[in-house]
């Protein structure tokens, strides 16, 4: 058998650690125990956080972020997409530019639906061709949401067999809009639906749109959509939609999104069951097993391979970050983490907290399961369900000036349970033993399975912009908000630099430290001549994130090589951020915030 690193933690047994719980513990209850005992340390990261931009009443349910040439947009439940400012604009105000909850009553007749917990528009992914004009992809840009149900389906289509419960009267709908480049005037008239999906129970529907922004044209997956639905089912999930591969429920999809003749969509030849012989299966699924796989991320390694990771949000016990491969089953509802989900209705006592799960077989490594690279457990109270405990996943920062946040994936714990901010690095997950394999002997049992090591973050608030004032300190982002809730999510900005939204407040928090050193394209902490060298080694190359595009859009051009020449011989950084203060209370009408930049000499972000 392999030796875990000390970057790694092994898979501990059920049976011995509830042995330890009940030799420690007496009376009739058990309480708080660590089912994985992994007691997450302070690593000594400290994510310096300013808020940035508020949404205006009324829209407050942040829920994703997105960039297009060089402009990062923010996206609501309640339907609208907003314009955030640059990093150095000084009006700083956000900008409401689409309002789709409008747009899709126009064009449908029928409004957005939702309940308490789901609701709305999930995302907006605009297609790499967005910008080229005589291109198929010109101003395309694709939505998820959630809809009613049509009254006549005679032309709708719905993927893959999944069954509509009783009391759900909507659906969740992949579609596609005409914006105009130039103007960003949305087309009405050009809505159209590629699919719906039925859900047997509101929750868990569908999630996330992305393009993978690393894919240049002629690459394989460039233009290929990806998108994300959670199983839509009660919590122990009966019925095994995520296990069975003739619908969309705990699914990730991948198609080419633009029509072709008759078709509203094409199925990639590289997707893993588009050569299925099996009628039922469903080419569109590129992984499968999931249970709420709402947040995802393509990530870049050092080799230049791209990487998705995707947040689970687990039942009572696990909370993971799975490395999705094609064609890969990651063991909903059959798995949670890296044990035997035992799939009991909350009723029964046996479904809860550590009890709710079963360690994993001996033959284990014949059932092809794919388990996390990081997991933490819900460190509740043996037998209890619902303790408040739910994942979001960021993305893996690459060019912050701090270099303490390289090559981390950040993610969170955005229910009730405590908030906390967790980080881990991008190449032990890409280390860690995740599949099993009977005919190798140093990875066919489950103590072989290892996943990096998470670690927490300490959280600096600048809330006064003031700075002769500290900051204040914060363990975790509930604590931060004074909410039981933090509600949070990750957004990635034009420059690579980290926002941190919260449903709570509307606001939108911009991580400072994540921000890169403006004209340092070699990363060493200053503006020298070996940042020339780079700028003109890749002087005309387009791409994500490239080292010396130092005005974020996305082309290695001369306005580059300006922000090198401004900045030559000093290693500080361009801004002084002006923050907004935090609301007081939760209402939150007034104003949109500014921040101000001092001494900067051009724009670093462009606006379509």
């Amino acid at each position: 058998m392999t030796l875990a690193s000390s970057t790694r933690v092994r898979h501990l047994t059920l049976a011995c650690h509830l042995a330890a719980i009940l030799i420690a513990t007496t009376g009739p209850h058990l309480w708080a125990q660590d089912l994985l005992n992994d007691n997450i340390d302070f690593s000594g990261v400290t994510l310096q956080l300013v808020p940035f931009a508020r949404m205006p009443n009324g829209f407050n349910d942040l829920i994703s972020i997105t960039t297009l040439n060089g402009t990062t947009y923010a996206t609501t439940q309640e339907g609208a997409v907003f314009e955030l400012p640059a990093v150095n604009e000084v009006s700083g105000n956000a900008t409401l530019r689409l309002n789709l909850a409008t747009a899709i009553q126009q064009a449908t007749g029928r409004s957005m639906s939702g309940n308490s917990g789901q609701q709305g528009l999930q995302s907006i992914a605009f297609h790499p061709d967005f910008s080229h004009a005589g291109t198929p992809g010109y101003g395309k840009a694709y939505t998820t949401y959630l809809a009613q149900t049509p009254i006549n389906a005679a032309n709708t289509f719905y993927l893959g067999n999944s069954q509509r419960g009783g009391n759900v009267t909507g659906d969740g709908v992949l579609a596609e809009w005409t914006i105009d480049p130039d103007t960003f005037q949305l087309e009405t008239t050009s809505y159209r639906e590629l699919f719906r999906v039925k859900m047997p129970v509101y929750d868990h529907p569908i999630k996330q749109a992305r393009f993978n922004p690393y894919a240049r044209p002629g690459d394989e997956d460039y233009g290929l959509l990806y998108m994300t639905h959670g199983d839509s089912n009660i919590k122990h999930s009966p019925t095994d939609d995520p296990q069975d591969l003739d619908n969309a429920l705990g699914k990730m999809i991948r198609i080419n999104p633009l029509a072709s003749g008759d078709s509203r969509y094409t199925i990639p030849d590289t997707n893993p069951f588009a050569d299925s012989t099996n009628g039922s299966v469903l080419p569109e699924i590129y992984a499968y097993g999931f249970r709420n796989p709402h947040t995802y991320s393509f990530n870049q390694d050092a080799a230049g391979h791209v990487h998705i990771l995707v947040g689970d949000i687990g039942r009572n016990n696990i909370e993971e970050v799975d490395l999705v491969v094609a064609g890969g089953n990651y063991g909903w509802t059959e798995r949670e983490g890296t044990f035997v989900h035992r799939q009991l209705p909350d009723s029964n006592a046996d479904a809860g907290y550590i009890t709710g799960l079963s360690d994993l077989p001996a033959n284990e490594a014949d059932f092809q399961y794919i388990y996390p690279v990081a997991q933490f457990d819900h460190d509740a109270n043996v037998s209890q369900v619902s303790s408040g405990n739910a994942i979001a996943t960021g993305f893996v920062l690459s060019n912050s000036a701090d270099p303490t946040l390289r090559n981390q994936l950040f993610l969170m714990n955005f229910a009730t349970h405590d908030g906390n901010v967790y980080h881990a690095d991008l190449s032990d997950m890409i280390d860690a033993v995740t599949q099993l394999d009977a005919s190798n002997p140093d990875r066919d049992q489950p103590s072989d399975l290892t996943q990096a090591v998470l670690s927490q973050v300490h959280l600096a608030l600048d809330h006064d912009n003031n700075p002769d004032t500290a900051a204040q300190m914060f363990d975790d982002f509930r604590t931060l908000l004074s909410s039981n809730r933090s509600d949070t999510r990750f957004g990635e900005g034009s420059f690579g630099e980290m926002y941190i939204t919260s449903k709570r407040n509307g606001v939108v928090y911009l991580v400072t430290n994540s921000l890169p050193l403006f004209g340092d394209y070699n990363l060493n902490g200053t503006r020298d001549a070996a940042d020339y060298t780079v700028w003109k080694d890749s002087f005309g190359t387009s791409g994500f994130h490239l080292a010396a595009d130092g005005n974020g859009n996305g082309v290695v051009d001369a306005a580059d090589y300006t922000i090198w020449k401004d900045r030559f011989g000093s290693s500080s950084a361009d801004a002084a951020l002006v923050s907004v203060p935090e609301p007081a209370t939760a209402t939150l009408a007034v104003a949109m915030v500014f921040v101000v930049l001092i001494a900067t000499r051009e724009r670093l972000g462009t606006a379509v």
